[in-house]
């Protein structure tokens, strides 16, 4: 048999039906492929030798497994629209999803606030028809969404499973068929917006292209270099094996959830500086609307990332002899009315997130 190749292999997840019984992998039509550019899965047991017992001999001479962990990294260089909706839906934890313009779906995904509990999914590699392996609750730990001049959007999350997998189980003729992707999510089609101290109040109108910000906003897009949103659950490691739950995680928990922005934007006077030193409550949002229409004539494939109360926790010029820049670093932050990030995506999923 002929070495297999990674081009070849395919990477079906749930993304939009989450795991709905735990350690029961989702039905075979609600696994759907994604093009991915991160490896398969790790499958890490702990192994235990008895090296540390009197008695024995100076080599191990037994080894035996403690629990079996599945992890690794779920990522596009070029995020499209329902990949980037299902990441952030699953790492978030909530979404209101509605059909706009006949046929386009928008999804406004918020942080989860009523418990500790993670959504999760199914996930399958599938090497060939009869090579594969299928992937039990897993749960998005942590990512980073970022972009730069002249470049694609990209995320990449890392993921944590039960540990539970299979090799046979799946019916790989009744496995879902590609979602409608649109295109990939660029820099050159991103507009971001900034407001300073104005405030709790946000428009509530979504609309694409324009700003959705608090009081009145400045656009900063042709200064901005780059950005980078950064987003961690904190995921209970330990604490998710149960008496009873053999050698694989019970349940999908976060301990303490955080999140940070930075961006770099062009050196041309100490407004940035000033942000820092005075702590002014700052207001952003990172709009991408693409040329490519997800509705019947007025919605795009599209994200848009809205951050009611930022306030910085750095800001350094740097540049040597060439072009000064100000690299930011934010702490994002509860305001107390609104939630500490709302990302709102536009694709063709009408059905929802989160089923």
């Amino acid at each position: 048999m002929a070495t297999l190749r990674g081009f070849d292999r395919k990477l079906y997840f749930s993304y939009i039906h989450e795991q709905g019984t735990w350690g029961t992998l989702e039905a075979d039509a609600n696994l759907f492929p994604f093009r991915v550019n991160s490896d398969p899965f790790a499958i890490s047991p702990e192994l235990v030798s008895d090296v540390d017992e009197i008695g024995g001999s100076e080599e191990a001479t037994a080894q035996e497994e403690l629990s079996t962990n599945v992890a690794g990294s779920l990522s596009q260089n070029k995020v499209v629209a329902p990949f980037a909706a299902s990441i952030l839906a699953y790492a978030l934890g909530a979404s209101t999803d509605s059909t706009q313009d006949t046929m386009a779906g928008r999804h406004i995904i918020t942080p989860y606030t009523t418990d500790f509990s993670v959504k999760t999914f199914s996930a399958l590699d599938l090497y060939t028809t009869s090579v594969y392996r299928a992937y039990h609750n897993m749960a998005v730990d942590s990512f980073e969404l970022s972009t730069s001049r002249k470049g694609w959007a990209s995320l990449s999350a890392q993921v944590v499973g039960s540990g539970k997998n299979a090799t046979s189980g799946v019916t790989v003729g009744n496995l879902g068929a590609a979602p409608t992707m649109g295109p990939a999510l660029k820099a050159g089609d991103c507009k971001i917006f900034l407001s300073v101290d104005a405030g709790t109040t946000l428009p509530g109108t979504y609309a694409q292209g324009t700003e959705d910000l608090p009081g009145s906003a400045s656009d900063i897009s042709a200064k901005i270099r780059n950005f980078r949103w950064r987003y961690s659950n904190g995921l209970i490691s330990d604490d998710a094996f149960e008496p009873g739950s053999g050698l694989f995680r019970a349940r999908a928990e976060r301990d303490r959830r955080s999140q940070s922005v930075s961006f770099d934007v062009e050196f041309e006077d100490h407004t940035y500086l000033g942000y820092l030193t005075a702590q002014n409550t700052l207001a952003i949002e990172f709009d991408f609307t693409s040329a490519t229409l997800a509705g019947a004539g007025t919605v795009y494939y599209g994200m848009n990332i809205l951050f009611p109360m930022l306030k910085l926790t750095s800001a350094v010029v740097s540049g040597g002899v060439g072009s000064l820049v100000v690299s930011c670093e934010a702490l994002v932050m509860d305001d107390g009315t609104n939630p500490t990030v709302q990302a709102t995506v536009f694709d063709k999923n009408t059905t929802g997130l989160l089923q």
